[in-house]
């Protein structure tokens, strides 16, 4: 960088000053922000925090357990309803039938319980007893049917019963506390009791309902209508009575409450809980959030993260706003070269980020398209290219760059630097479709380009009042269409048709039918009587201004591709108007140029 863009970088007004200036109280604020953030949360928005996350971990635990209740209900409906089942219960072990009735049990409870299922026990009052899993009983059939558990289901026929038990019935659950859930098997008729079904889940089957949710502030537990702790990570607390919890739990309950901070073991806590009356269940959370705000100290780490990432985010910034601008100040300062000794015969293109390229490349293009046409410009142009020239002029006259280079101004006024380089670079490479290249025809997509600079330019003043939406088909994509086209009928929509409404859609719809390529502007505003649309295409300049772009872009169409093509006009008061422009389908190749 020589001493002369170093000056402009340092200028007051310079583009680098003001971003440097900006980026740095900005991060200096948030930085600022964070730390006071950091260091004061209160107490009551950590603790409901938590307490919002605890609500969910209940609720995931609690969806959990009430899919598996249905898939218990259905293995052990399954075995109440099974004739097989029946038939083993009720036979002497001696029955010569025995094995095929095994065999049908086995296969009637695969139909419904999953493949990785817990044990599920059948024991009849004939003492014949069936175990899932290649498991048995860890107690005798007399033991099991004697015990409290077995006559609380006889007395509760018609019911699925969940009961804890400090030991497990089967081979796989002994040695562990379980939770059961049972159900007698009774007649259709007579509802007599001929055996129990206990599908047995082991302390790590419901360790599975928590997935590791619980943490050293958080304890949750699983807790049945006697105070007894059935499950609970802390695997200290299984089994245990705890008569103050089961109060504090009826006291909730009685007063139909989720939440309460209460006291429990001497320790304040925040106590939460949800009820599941299937599984004759509470599901308890006991979050210790003093313990909670005391891990969560540590206001000298979060001050030297804070510098350090301050520290780096502004060396960062500082870097990235050099890289950026430097290359604009070489622009700033080839424009000056320009501006003191005239255009040049060649203008460097300078490299930098897409914007600065995109402005250098119009700016090297625009002074040697100036050069050219300052050459040309005692030459006559054939008839189609005087058309072109000047639709291309009603394209972007001075009113529409005056306005336009307001906008910006005004942009910039405003310190929206981002969106005053955006809409520079359409601007730039909207003038540099419009007077740059040789071609005629260009492809459908670069039209759609133009199209959506030119809206992008028009929104600068409208703001979001009009909406325009744009359509190309994949096939209509590569279709040659003459440059600008469109732009003519769009600026009648901006302009016309919403000039009693404060709001409004445009649609363009481009699209092959056949060996035509269809080109609709369609908007929703005031519209016009048929009639006077039809006018547009042949009134005469001094009877209507606000026609001579559509007559031309008739006029180059019809010259082009002869009288077959050209623009019709449909409209209506009230319902808005439709422009369809109806042209050849030509595609790379056959493009014809003047």
């Amino acid at each position: 960088m020589n001493l002369r863009e170093k000056t402009s970088a340092m200028h007051p007004g310079s583009l680098f000053r003001k971003i440097t200036c900006v980026v740095v109280l900005g991060v200096l604020a948030i930085s600022a922000f964070t730390l006071v953030a950091a260091r004061n949360m209160t107490r009551q928005g950590y603790i409901e925090t938590m307490n919002y996350s605890n609500r969910q971990i209940m609720a995931m635990v609690q969806a959990k357990m009430e899919a598996m209740n249905d898939r218990i209900t259905d293995v052990e409906l399954t075995i109440n309803n099974s004739w097989a089942f029946s038939q083993y219960l009720k036979t002497e072990p001696e029955n010569p039938r025995t094995f095929t009735l095994v065999y049908d049990m086995i296969k009637q409870l695969d139909t419904v319980k999953p493949d990785t299922f817990y044990d599920v026990a059948v024991v009849g009052l004939n003492e014949q007893s069936y175990v899932s899993n290649q498991s048995s009983l860890s107690i005798s059939v007399k033991e099991l049917l004697g015990s409290r558990i077995t006559q609380e289901a006889r007395e509760h026929p018609n019911r699925i019963l969940y009961r804890y038990v400090p030991q497990g019935i089967t081979k796989n659950s002994k040695g562990s506390s379980a939770f059961i859930a049972l159900k007698a098997l009774a007649s259709p008729g007579s509802q007599a009791v001929y055996g129990f079904v206990y599908v047995v889940m082991t302390q790590r089957d419901l360790q599975a309902f928590f997935d590791n949710l619980g943490n050293s502030t958080n304890n949750l537990m699983l807790l049945d209508e006697s105070g007894t702790v059935v499950s609970s990570p802390n695997h200290s607390l299984v089994g245990q009575k705890d008569e103050e919890l089961k109060q504090i739990i009826r006291d909730m309950d009685s007063h139909k409450e989720n939440s309460r901070y209460t006291t429990l073991q001497n320790k304040p806590v925040l106590m939460l809980t949800r009820t599941m009356p299937r599984w004759n269940l509470h599901i308890v959370s006991a979050f210790d959030y003093i313990r909670a705000l005391n891990e969560m100290q540590g206001s000298a780490y979060i001050l030297l993260v804070c510098l350090a990432v301050t520290a780096l985010v502004l060396a960062a910034v500082f870097i990235f706003i050099s890289q950026i601008t430097r290359p604009i100040n070489k622009l700033v300062h080839t424009m000056d070269k320009v501006t003191e000794k005239g255009l040049p015969d060649h203008v460097e293109v300078i490299q930098g980020g897409y914007e600065v390229q995109q402005l250098s490349k119009a700016f090297h293009i625009m002074i040697e398209h100036l050069n050219r046409y300052m050459r040309q410009l005692i030459e006559l142009e054939r008839e189609k290219r005087r058309m072109e020239i000047h639709t291309l002029q009603m394209q972007i006259n001075p009113h529409f760059i005056y306005n336009t280079l307001t906008s910006i101004k005004w942009l910039i006024w405003q310190k929206d630097s981002e969106k005053a380089i955006r809409s520079i670079d359409t601007f730039s490479m909207l003038l540099h479709s419009t007077i740059g290249g040789s071609r005629s025809l260009i492809p459908a997509s670069e039209e759609v380009e133009n199209l959506k600079n030119y809206i992008f330019l028009q929104k600068i003043r409208f703001g979001q009042q009009i909406q325009a939406n744009i359509y190309l088909s994949p096939s209509a994509s590569g279709c040659q269409i003459p440059k600008l086209l469109l732009q003519p009928f769009l600026e009648n929509s901006f302009f016309h048709a919403f000039a009693d409404r404060k709001r409004g859609v445009i649609s363009v719809l481009i699209d092959c039918h056949n060996e035509s390529l269809c080109c609709e502007i369609i908007d929703d505003g005031v519209g016009m009587p048929q009639s006077k649309a039809d006018r547009l295409l042949t009134a005469r300049p001094d009877e209507d201004s606000y026609s001579i772009g559509i007559r031309n872009v008739n006029a180059r169409v019809h010259l082009l591709f002869g009288e077959r093509y050209g623009v019709k006009i449909f409209s209506e008061p009230g319902h808005g108007t439709s422009v369809k422009v109806t042209l050849p389908v030509i595609r790379k190749g056959s493009d014809t140029s003047e």
